[in-house]
């Protein structure tokens, strides 16, 4: 028998080199802390660890996963995109790579939300006479809590609830409370007018 004929017809084998299933354990990039005022988009991103299959991703909030269907949320790729942040955005974010070997945890990235100065309570306009005292009052709120500045005639008055002396002249001044914090400025004017009375 000729072996070489023999040879050439055994059938060869066409079965694909097997590449065992693999994810590593450290993320390419992880997500980083973020400070947004409310109403301000925030953006998270990552990049999850080398595999095999690649790994693909998702998002927990305080160890919850997140619901992509929020109109407000986008996923994709490694980024996570929230539109129109809201106070109960805050919070501790990771994100997941996974494959069919298991599941590989992000480092946590926190994020903050402020909530820019609102008056809760107005400087309201007013007429006096000569030489009264005029007690101007103003509320905000915020979060952090704002610090409340007054301002006459650009010039920095006390903080907090003041009392304005009137001046011995007929003439009118403006005024301006302002309040801020660390995701924005607030401001509101009014004026005092003074009433001269004729003798």
């Amino acid at each position: 028998m000729d072996r070489s004929r023999n040879k050439a017809l055994k059938p060869k084998n066409n079965k694909p080199a097997v590449k065992h299933a693999v994810l590593r354990d450290d993320f390419r990039q992880n997500p980083t802390d973020v400070v947004v005022a409310a109403g301000e988009p925030a953006i998270l991103e990552c990049v999850p660890p080398r595999g095999h299959p690649e790994p693909t991703i998702y998002w927990k909030k305080d160890k919850v996963r997140i619901d992509d269907k929020d109109d407000r949320i986008t996923i994709r790729g490694g980024k996570l995109m929230i539109s129109n942040t809201r106070k109960s955005d805050a919070g501790m974010y990771v994100c997941v790579g996974t494959n069919m070997v298991g599941e590989r945890d992000s480092e946590t990235a926190q994020v903050t939300v402020f909530e820019r100065p609102t008056f809760l309570r107005r400087p309201i306009n007013q007429v006096v006479l000569e030489e009264e005292m005029v007690e101007f009052r103003c509320q905000v709120q915020g979060d952090p809590q704002p610090n409340v500045r007054w301002r006459k005639d650009d010039i920095d008055v006390p903080r907090g609830r003041c009392g304005i002396p009137t001046v011995l002249s007929l003439s009118s001044t403006d005024e301006e409370c302002k309040s801020e914090n660390s995701a924005a400025l607030g401001a509101v004017s009014f004026q005092e007018r003074i009433h001269h009375e004729s003798t």
